[in-house]
């Protein structure tokens, strides 16, 4: 299986070596730039030309990707078309799925379905793609959803998410009110033996993790709160406010006012992403869920 993208420069490109296009302005892997030129499949112009080739605007570059020089080229997620699956973008290279709250983003164990991973290989079975994630959303929560179509875009997409090129906003409504509007948590978060599930602040090898958020509104007894991460640690919403003595309504594992049968109050909401080999940026919006309701 190959896959083969074409782009012409645009008219203000700025003139940059062809390994320079391809590994900073492009974020491919040196390993992926390296089977581009030993297979001589990059082409400017349509002729194969050295990495220091000095690019100028107009010239067409043509990539083609072989998937024997990849890990994994093809997932494998079972097709389980059970569940009803809402798209809110797609193209030929990835697509932004709304997951819903109880839905585990892909499945662990060999054989198993119910994931939304499982999901997005029934829906896109009958076509030549087949659903890569690059990154994940804890079970209990909902919202947009970056999946990639190709293992082509994982380390590209891999390398965006780490470096914050891809931006995700949260929206959760939380127990009790702020004395500011806005803030910064930066505390570290870790194992802890007590409970394999769970994280806490200062556990086990612990990593820094920081956090921003905004009040958006509140009461006497909640706030609703738009959280943008800094960095990406397991349950780091849901553990940085805890420890702030505001929990997360509906949150089973750190909220000990949980009553059974709530859902957790924590929505990615927002993602904005480049196009892949592109300065055009997307912005995808998800729906909030009618459950996901701020006291009044």
């Amino acid at each position: 299986m190959k896959w083969t993208y074409k782009r012409i420069l645009s008219d203000d490109f700025q003139p940059t070596a062809l390994r320079q296009l391809l590994q900073k302005n492009w974020a491919l892997s040196k390993k992926e730039v390296h089977f581009l030129r030993i297979d001589r499949s990059v082409l400017v112009n349509h002729r194969y030309q050295s990495m220091n080739t000095v690019l100028a605007p107009h010239d067409q570059i043509e990539m083609t990707f072989d998937s024997q020089n990849f890990s994994t080229p093809i997932p494998s997620f079972l097709p389980d078309s059970t569940a009803n699956l809402q798209v809110l973008f797609e193209n030929n290279d990835l697509l932004i799925a709304n997951k819903a709250t109880g839905v585990k983003t892909h499945s662990n164990q060999p054989g198993e379905t119910g994931s939304l991973m499982n999901h997005l290989a029934a829906y896109l079975q009958n076509t030549d793609s087949y659903p890569y994630n690059v990154h994940r959303l804890d079970q209990q929560t909902s919202g947009a959803i970056l999946v990639v179509k190709n293992p082509v875009l994982i380390p590209i997409y891999n390398r965006f998410i780490k470096t914050k090129v891809v931006h995700r906003t949260y929206l959760a409504v939380v127990q009790g009110k702020f004395q500011h509007a806005h803030g910064i948590i930066s505390l570290p978060i870790g194992e802890t033996l007590a409970d394999k599930r769970k994280r806490v602040v200062n556990g086990t090898q612990a990593a820094m993790a920081v956090t921003e958020f905004k009040v958006l509104k509140e009461t006497d007894h909640q706030s609703l709160v738009e959280v943008q991460l800094q960095t990406g640690r397991t349950h780091q919403i849901r553990v940085h406010f805890a420890s702030l003595g505001h929990p997360i309504i509906g949150d089973p594992l750190y909220n000990p006012q949980y009553h059974s049968g709530e859902r957790l109050a924590l929505h990615s909401w927002k993602i904005e992403f480049p196009l892949p080999f592109s300065n055009e940026t997307k912005c995808v919006t998800a729906p909030i869920p009618d459950y996901f309701q701020f006291e009044k």
